[in-house]
């Protein structure tokens, strides 16, 4: 059965299998997320003081690029391999949003950075040594970190042109950071975006 057809006073059917009040508003339907085809784009890299602005980060990022387009840690399915799936990422990602914040040096009443097995340096060591667009992502009052005071195989990151997030950011802090982001790394410019 196709087609149109009248039911009752109120009622018309459309198709097999669904019937339609006369005279009812048409809501519009959820659309479906944006969807990016590809490998991710944009490796966001944090410790876990600074979790929620690289969640809030990705959120905008995802939102905007579209689903698949940032990878960060917390997204990686249970079960895993994490040390190959980070290092992967952090060499093939064209970008890299490194999120430091207050303790990104001095987390956990340590030095983490000294440690050759601190995953936030292994992640931006791998990805300068490939090349990666590493964009640092200041939060808050902190500024950008002294190359005297990091490991030899990360010191450019304090060298690099930073993007800085209010302590207590706001959407429109965020949106305005991504714009930025998208109009001027070379790997994003080009990429269809929602707005």
């Amino acid at each position: 059965m196709s087609g149109n057809f009248h039911i009752g006073d109120n009622i018309t059917q459309h198709g097999p299998n669904s019937a339609v009040y006369k005279g009812a508003q048409s809501f519009p339907q959820p659309s479906r997320p944006h969807v990016f085809s590809g490998p991710p784009l944009v490796f966001v890299n944090y410790r876990s003081p600074d979790e929620r602005a690289a969640f809030d980060l990705d959120a905008e990022l995802t939102r905007r690029l579209g689903e698949g387009a940032v990878f960060r840690a917390a997204r990686m399915p249970v079960g895993t391999a994490f040390p190959a799936e980070l290092l992967h990422r952090a060499a093939n990602c064209p970008v890299m949003l490194s999120v430091i914040g207050r303790h990104w040096e001095n987390a956990y009443g340590t030095r983490p950075l000294d440690d050759p097995g601190d995953w936030v340096r292994r992640e931006i060591a791998t990805a300068l040594r490939n090349r990666v667009h590493v964009a640092p992502v200041l939060v808050g009052a902190r500024s950008r970190p002294a190359a005297a005071d990091l490991p030899q195989e990360i010191r450019m990151i304090a060298h690099l042109q930073t993007l800085h997030l209010p302590m207590h950011y706001t959407g429109p802090d965020l949106r305005g950071l991504v714009d930025r982001l998208l109009r001027s790394v070379p790997a994003l410019v080009n990429i269809r975006t929602v707005d």
